[in-house]
């Protein structure tokens, strides 16, 4: 009696091990066939566009949201820019320490220019100012 338990628990183990094996073996064939590329949101949601959102808020200013990609330009307007925050790229006005002159630079990252707008640096592009006369711009009377 003991001898058959033996051998059917001996068949059974050996059956459970060659069960596991092929589960494995399946599933590894699996995940070597199927795409690993791009998620299976992006075929779902094909007419979203990935953008980092300017909040408004100090404590959170810039979040990473999908958005209809009709929305893009109205959300590009108000400072967000194209692309995850990590790697989004904002053109800000940048002032130099004495505050007299600035210029327009490009910060890559939400991080940096949080740091930016925290020493005082605008988002967009530097307006110039109205008492200096603008380039290509002539004094003096015209001729006509």
């Amino acid at each position: 009696m003991r001898e058959r338990f033996r051998r059917g628990t001996t068949v059974g183990v050996v059956a459970g091990i060659v069960a596991a094996f092929a589960v494995a073996g399946l599933g590894s064939v699996g995940a070597a066939v199927s795409p690993a590329s791009s998620p299976a949101s992006a075929s779902q949601y094909e007419k979203k566009v990935t953008i980092c959102h300017r909040t408004g808020s100090k404590k959170n200013p810039f979040r990473t949201i999908r958005v209809s990609r009709n929305a893009v330009p109205a959300h590009l307007r108000h400072g967000d820019a194209l692309g995850p925050c990590s790697t989004a790229v904002f053109t800000m006005c940048h002032k130099t320490k004495a505050g007299k002159k600035q210029h327009t630079v490009k910060v890559k990252g939400a991080k940096k220019a949080q740091r930016a707008l925290k020493r005082g640096d605008k988002l967009g592009k530097c307006k110039p100012k109205k008492n200096s006369p603008q380039k290509g711009k002539k004094k003096g009377k015209k001729k006509g």
